[in-house]
């Protein structure tokens, strides 16, 4: 039988595709409720897709929810206090669609230097563990401020293994045995990468829209 991964970088649609697609649109919405509710100035933002990147003993998926803020092309030094707002939104945002299933981290990226979601000079990202997310989004006395607090205690020099405070974005697309899960579209992790000039989704087109 194939592996999860071989059926998701075919041409049928999985049912675990299709639940991916699901959890992703419902973060990205909540993700626009709360950026536009507060009113943050960022140019644009979504939850821009799911990396699946392995996948567990009983093929359940194994998988990396992504979020990307757009902070402007004329933003050369993000203000670190929006960052972590934005970072408290978008956890909040992705708890609870993605709470049931196995997730490695959640993946939050910022670009600036560009006007537009994936074209954008800089790309960095701050990583987020289940745990730290499931505490936030839960623990009434664990505050954005903890939550900050404690990303910057847990980093190490490993920007690849979370939490990670600030690193350059990873472009999924282009690693070993992923798919990227995009607005009902998946794209190998061979693939070329799509417009962005900086890591993201991997996927032209992805999900998104102005906040």
């Amino acid at each position: 039988m194939p592996s999860l991964l071989e059926r998701l970088l075919g041409s049928d649609t999985p049912d675990e595709q299709v639940d991916l697609e699901s959890r992703q649109n419902k973060a990205d919405e909540a993700l626009h409720e709360a950026v536009e509710h507060d009113g943050y100035a960022v140019e644009d933002c979504g939850v821009t897709g799911v990396a699946v990147v392995n996948e567990g003993p009983d093929g359940e998926p194994i998988v990396v929810p992504i979020a990307r803020f757009s902070l402007g092309e004329d933003v050369e030094n993000p203000d670190q206090d929006l960052v972590w707002d934005l970072v408290g939104e978008a956890a909040l945002a992705m708890q609870a669609p993605f709470d049931d299933i196995f997730v490695r981290h959640y993946d939050i990226q910022f670009t600036f230097d560009g006007d537009k979601l994936f074209e954008a000079e800089e790309c960095r990202r701050v990583l987020l563990t289940d745990e730290l997310v499931d505490r936030y989004a839960t623990d009434a006395s664990f505050m954005l401020a903890d939550l900050r607090d404690a990303v910057f205690a847990a980093d190490d020099i490993d920007d690849e293994i979370a939490p990670v405070a600030w690193s350059e974005c990873t472009n999924y697309s282009q690693t070993n045995n992923a798919a990227i899960i995009v607005a009902g579209t998946t794209a190998a992790a061979s693939a070329s990468a799509s417009a962005a000039s900086c890591a993201g989704a991997g996927a032209a087109g992805g999900a998104g829209g102005t906040c």
